[in-house]
């Protein structure tokens, strides 16, 4: 399997740094003075002073189920890695809270730790952890912590298979009752012996509960694009994943899987894009959802078009509308999306410009229409993932800009 980032096979703490991304504006929300229809993608951002340090990388925005927004990063102390979280309280983040560290930390721009929440002090963290010589062998960790991250459980290892393979790209989010629901890529049939008869990567899911016990645990798709992220949301259904699948001939378009009954229903397609690509492009969808309406975005590069997609669903992610495109016609992709109500959404995306990498944002409704996009930043090179989040009536966004975790805010 290829490098996500096309660097060598044992990449330095970091990988590959994300530099020089400048202030990205971010969105109002409904119900916050004016609704969605004045919001502007013009509007202006107000930089806040970041929690991360000095060499800070891969940031990560969640908001619990209290609605507070978390910010999670790494930072490098010698040949160390430290995971620390922060939560927004009075416009403002918290102190920065430690979460974990260790010395053979696998941290790279594709494979970004997570924290999330649930509001009433139960939290889950992962980080990554090198388990043999291979470049992209690693263990997926899990802690957790039961009084708001003041203290933090010894880590659990989700997965049995202890192949010098990937386990990570996880995603994860709070259910009502107590327990988390973690969702993430699996090389246990992706060894170099397995792939000789086939064998790929694949997708596992678990729940874990207050006592580190997982239930559930098992594979969602025994066949999955390498090192796409996967973006689990809860509906009113239940949990969904929105993923990049991959066919025996190799087309990987984005599928959906539910979670009922007490097991996984799926795949279905979200679009039928038909992209044959014999590598993995490391561009996963994002998902964001309201009430019964799911949003998602992706990039697709099916017949030679590289394109930025939307589509809106209205049934929990049973049935999707046609996509719509909205980049300017040379996207590089990395999108994200959130919805600002049931109608409208907004998403930002990478796009070439002039042999240079710029931020795009775009407002975009259900109906089809969309305004025109704006350019928000230059890039001067790789930028991983910028993150966007709502919470609290406002828009957040985490993002790299050389070696330093920056954030902002968009108020009404």
């Amino acid at each position: 399997m290829s490098s996500p980032s096309g660097t060598d096979k044992t990449p330095p703490l970091f990988g590959i740094m994300h530099r020089c991304v400048t202030l990205v504006s971010l969105l109002m929300l409904a119900g916050c003075g004016s609704g969605p229809e004045s919001f502007s993608v013009a509007a202006p951002a107000k930089e806040m002073r970041s929690p991360a340090g000095n060499v800070s990388a891969v940031p990560y925005l969640s908001v619990d189920g209290a609605g507070t927004v978390l910010l999670s990063w790494v930072e490098s102390v010698g040949k160390q890695g430290i995971l620390y979280y922060s939560a927004l309280k009075q416009e403002a983040w918290s102190a920065p809270v430690r979460i974990a560290a260790g010395p053979r930390w696998y941290v790279n721009w594709a494979d970004v730790p997570a924290v999330a929440g649930n509001g009433k002090g139960d939290m889950v963290a992962s980080f990554l952890v090198k388990n043999g010589t291979s470049g992209y062998g690693y263990n997926l960790h899990l802690v957790q912590s039961r009084d708001f991250g003041e203290s933090w459980s010894e880590s659990l290892i989700p997965h049995d298979d202890r192949s010098q393979t990937e386990h990570g790209f996880v995603s994860m989010m709070p259910m009502d009752d107590g327990r988390f629901f973690v969702v993430w890529l699996d090389g246990r049939n992706n060894t170099q012996q397995a792939r000789k008869s086939g064998g790929s990567q694949s997708m596992w899911a678990a729940f874990i509960d207050q006592s580190a016990t997982l239930i559930h645990q098992g594979a969602v798709d025994w066949r999955v694009c390498d090192c796409c992220q996967p973006s689990a949301v809860r509906t009113q259904d239940g949990p969904v994943v929105v993923y990049r699948d991959r066919s025996a001939k190799e087309i990987r378009d984005i599928a959906i899987m539910r979670w009922g009954n007490g097991r996984w229903e799926g795949p279905s397609p979200v679009s039928h894009d038909n992209w044959e690509i014999h590598g993995c492009p490391v561009d996963g969808p994002k998902a964001d959802v309201l009430e019964s309406t799911l949003a998602v975005t992706w990039f697709t590069a099916a017949q030679g078009k590289p394109r930025v997609q939307v589509v809106f669903s209205d049934d929990h992610g049973r049935t999707f509308g046609d996509p719509m495109r909205v980049d300017n016609g040379r996207a590089v992709g990395r999108a994200d999306i959130v919805l600002l109500d049931r109608n409208t959404a907004v998403v930002s995306w990478l796009e070439l410009t002039d042999g240079h990498e710029e931020i795009r944002i775009k407002k975009v409704f259900k109906s089809g229409a969309g305004e025109e996009s704006r350019v928000i930043s230059g890039i001067a090179q790789s930028s991983g993932f910028p993150q966007l989040t709502k919470g609290n009536g406002k828009i957040y966004l985490a993002w790299a800009d050389g070696d330093r975790v920056r954030t902002a805010v968009m108020r009404p």
